[in-house]
């Protein structure tokens, strides 16, 4: 069923049981479109036709003026979850007056500010005293967005944003009295059950289409390459351990290719009056999970080929091995001097990891010539990188516990650290390497994990100290603090 006939089935359905219900429900549909747009793209990452066509179509309850702010928060945002309140609090200060107050200690009226940072991964809903809505129901808001935002469509994630915000502000509330109160309640879940019935199939109808344009994208790479890449595979030496290894992945990539063709042929046989079916999204999304994947694998047949065999583009191929485990030995002295806590940094557990970054950085250069001079074989090379990140691993488990110990005196604050860090330490980064393909199972503890990890408890921290205190905690969250007590929050997508 096409999402318009959803609407017309729902419509018809709303309106039968109202009519049954005597006219005795009444629901106000919003009519205001947006009194003025305002775009502050400080991140240049919107396309400001599109968005400001999608929120003219958007209507709302109460004349509601939008505007649409975007900041790139840099590396401070990735650990400090405030950082978006703070950057939208000091934009307005400093450049956009006219979103505060006349005291300046709360949004002006008639105001949403819908804030995106791409850098930080933050989303932010912010409001006039008099639009708005609980804070549960602003997550719910950050929360519809995150599939748009966190595939990197910012503009279509920005008219959602401003959609679900419409959808909440200065919402009618249904009015009842005596006999009438069982009609309008069923009016009401009539009407409710109508928006929801819409609103799933256009949700629904939105992922299926960037499932399949991501999946029509991959798949195009992967029938340009597949000549190349059975090439690349005949040339991947049997005697090698990582030859052999990707061999077997070899024989999967031709399952994969296949699979993937019927997989097309039938994201290409769906109609997009069906892109609102449960069914649909599954089936595109599975498309496009196979079409990624089989992308990067042909890319790692390639890198084998020219590694193991040492042809003329060994160079690049061995660099691409190296990339991910060199990032994050570079990235350890910022994670010990920016992130963490004072009280980690003389932890010896701290010396020992600076030291073994910089010890293994040097190393790699080593790794590099040895190769060049053919004194150390690929296979090896390659043995001695996963030995390096396992080593990394136990180094970056062995800070955790000792961030979590130092972080706080108290043993539940500890106890939520360290179940944060630990989580992070569980998932497993993608890698388009050899050695994370050859290996399956194989996990490691990367810098981002730790970082998301700890950015993860110290939000659970600071949230449960907010709970935990007397005051009230409805005031605007801020890391600078201030007085300033606008409605608004952000979160992570």
């Amino acid at each position: 069923m096409s999402v318009r006939q959803r609407l017309l089935v729902g419509g018809l359905g709303s309106l039968a049981v109202v009519g049954t219900a005597g006219g005795l429900f009444l629901a106000q549909a919003p009519e205001h479109a947006a009194t003025e747009i305002q775009v502050e793209d400080t991140a240049g990452i919107l396309y400001e036709p599109d968005l400001r066509a999608g929120i003219e179509q958007v209507r709302f309850y109460e004349p509601t003026t939008v505007a649409v702010f975007t900041h790139e928060g840099g590396a401070e945002a990735l650990t400090d979850d405030l950082a978006l309140n703070d950057a939208v609090l000091d934009y307005a200060r400093e450049t956009r007056t006219d979103w505060l107050s006349e005291d300046e200690q709360t949004w002006a009226d008639d105001l949403y500010i819908f804030a995106v940072d791409p850098e930080g991964r933050l989303v932010g809903t912010y409001f006039g005293d008099n639009r708005a809505i609980p804070e549960p129901a602003q997550l719910d808001i950050q929360d519809e967005t995150r599939d748009d935002l966190g595939a990197g469509q910012w503009t279509d994630g920005s008219i959602v944003g401003v959609q679900e915000a419409a959808d909440r502000m200065n919402a009618p509330f249904i009015r009842s009295t005596g006999g009438i109160i069982v009609g309008l309640l069923g009016s009401a879940a009539a009407l409710v059950g109508a928006g929801t019935y819409a609103g799933v199939g256009m949700t629904r109808a939105r992922r299926s289409r960037a499932a399949r344009e991501e999946g029509d994208r991959s798949m195009a790479n992967v029938v340009r390459d597949q000549e190349e890449t059975e090439l690349h595979a005949h040339l991947i030496p049997e005697d090698s351990r990582y030859g052999g290894l990707m061999l077997g992945r070899y024989d999967e990539y031709t399952r994969g290719v296949r699979e993937l063709t019927e997989l097309g042929n039938q994201a290409k046989g769906i109609p997009e009056r069906d892109y609102d079916r449960a069914a649909t999204v599954a089936t595109l999304t599975t498309y496009r999970d196979k079409a990624v994947e089989m992308d990067g694998l042909d890319d790692v047949i390639a890198d084998s080929a020219a590694f193991l065999n040492r042809d003329r583009a060994w160079v690049e191929a061995w660099e691409r091995q190296v990339a991910p485990l060199r990032a994050d030995l570079e990235g350890t002295d910022e994670l010990i001097t920016d992130t963490l806590p004072e009280g980690v940094r003389g932890e010896p557990e701290t010396q020992t990891l600076r030291e073994f970054s910089t010890a293994t950085l040097g190393e790699l250069d080593r790794m590099r010539q040895q190769l060049e001079d053919r004194e150390l074989t690929p296979d090896d090379a390659l043995d001695r990188l996963k030995e390096r990140r396992d080593e990394l691993s136990g180094h970056l488990d062995a800070l955790a516990g000792a961030t979590a110990t130092a972080y706080s005196d108290d043993s539940e604050e500890r106890k939520t650290m360290k179940d944060a860090l630990r989580s992070g330490r569980r998932s497993r980064t993608h890698e388009p390497t050899i050695l994370a393909t050859t290996n399956p199972t194989w996990t490691w503890f990367a810098l981002s994990s730790f970082h998301s990890g700890y950015a993860h408890g110290e939000s659970e921290v600071q949230q449960a100290r907010s709970q935990a205190s007397s005051g009230s905690s409805s005031g605007y969250s801020s890391s600078s603090g201030g007085s300033f007590s606008g409605a608004g929050s952000s979160s992570r997508f």
